[in-house]
């Protein structure tokens, strides 16, 4: 198949990985060994590299059942064990490789570091057969069909939940034997269970019934509930990247743009749930900004800045003092993000950043950010969110 060409089924989980994973994290058929297509989808975030093969195999007419599910197997998934396998060769021996377009180079992290997940995506079988999975001679592969990768990159929208789902999942499964069905019965299981088990099991069994279930619980319904006070984060990050990222942007700021999308991307559904809310009641609020400490141990925390006709001409220098003595008062962290979000007068909803990278604090900067925070009063007094606090259901919407 020529690097150029995607099918219909390699177009959907593309189209599928870059509303999850956004555009600079997910690479379709990235250029492998003799400047042939690699894989069908690569995605690199972090330390992670998400290795995909997709198969679309029309089941034969062979009348015996067994031949047909033993042939469809071979074709749509053995077949794409070996170019997955094929792949991780390939990348152990490179520091970066060439995108689709033969031109752009997609950098990987560096070797010792990287975590490989490798996925088979089988289309086809009208998802009818049960599919195998494991360890097919070198790594564990994960195995979905249409119905299991529509329902877990809607279900867990975000890098962090896949790549967290497809590890624990790895983890969880070593000398256990499993046989589910359908690949959202399990993922039923690991939500309502997060894979803590007290007892000793060294099987599981299920008649491809338990997601069907689990949808119709209380707790799936109220979990869809609070959803919708995430999905500002989500626009957010799309508007940042579209809206500031151009041709025009120069390098400097563009990687300081992309890595403050990049490390905000990396926030989960559960994160962004009281991410938004704390956006939300800083807008309703109409508050002055709000600083937020670091969620479970991050290296990062956030401003956030409505704004407003009163700061809008100077809203760039006053996110960035901002962002100074937020470093300043979270020591433990390494990088501030700055978030300013507003109306630009003109009924659009406006969202400007900065970063700020500071690993260690001189002294200089630290007697320039007590300056400021004196002279200027940023955060002299300031309140401090908690995430917690602003996880509710009642939600109707942001006022921006």
């Amino acid at each position: 198949m020529s690097a150029f060409f995607m099918s219909p089924s390699e177009k959907y989980v593309a189209s599928l990985c870059r509303k999850s994973f956004l555009p600079f994290w997910n690479f379709p058929n990235p250029i492998g060994k003799k400047k042939k297509e690699l894989c069908d989808v690569l995605v690199v975030c972090g330390n992670y590299i998400l290795i995909i093969s997709v198969k679309d195999i029309q089941v034969s007419n062979h009348i015996d059942e067994n031949i047909q599910y033993d042939r469809w197997v071979k074709k749509a998934v053995e077949d794409s064990a070996k170019q997955i396998y094929g792949a991780e060769r390939f990348l152990k021996n490179t520091d970066d490789l060439f995108a689709r377009n033969r031109k752009n180079k997609i950098p990987l992290p560096p070797k010792a570091n990287r975590i490989v997940l490798r996925i088979a995506i089988a289309f086809g079988s009208k998802n009818t057969f049960p599919l195998p999975f494991g360890d097919f001679g070198q790594g564990f592969i994960h195995v979905f069909d249409e119905e299991s990768t529509a329902i877990l990159l809607n279900e867990l929208d975000t890098i962090t939940d896949f790549t967290e789902y497809l590890v624990n999942k790895e983890q969880f499964l070593k000398g256990k034997y499993f046989s589910m069905p359908k690949e959202s019965d399990f993922l039923a299981f690991y939500f309502q269970t997060g894979l803590d088990i007290e007892e000793e099991v060294d099987s599981f069994v299920s008649d491809g019934t338990l997601w069907h279930s689990y949808i119709k619980l209380r707790q799936y319904k109220n979990w869809k509930k609070i959803l919708p006070q995430s999905y500002i984060w989500d626009f957010m990050i799309t508007h940042l990247y579209e809206y500031h990222i151009t041709k025009e942007t120069s390098d400097k700021r563009r990687y300081e743009l992309e890595e403050a999308v990049r490390v905000i991307s990396q926030e989960s559904r559960n994160h962004r749930i009281e991410l938004g809310g704390i956006l939300d009641n800083a807008i309703q609020r109409k508050s002055l900004a709000r600083m937020l400490k670091p969620l479970n141990d991050a290296t990062h925390c956030y401003v956030f800045m409505p704004l407003t006709s009163k700061n809008w001409d100077g809203k760039e220098k006053e996110l960035e003092l901002r962002c100074v003595v937020a470093r300043m008062e979270n020591p433990s962290v390494e990088k501030v993000i700055g978030i300013g979000f507003g109306n630009n007068g003109n009924g659009q909803d406006f969202y400007d950043i900065c970063y700020l990278y500071i690993p260690e604090m001189s002294q200089d900067f630290i007697d320039h950010a007590k300056e400021v925070q004196e002279e200027l009063g940023y955060f002299k007094k300031p309140t401090i969110s908690h995430s917690e606090t602003y996880r509710k259901e009642d939600f109707k919407g942001f006022g921006l």
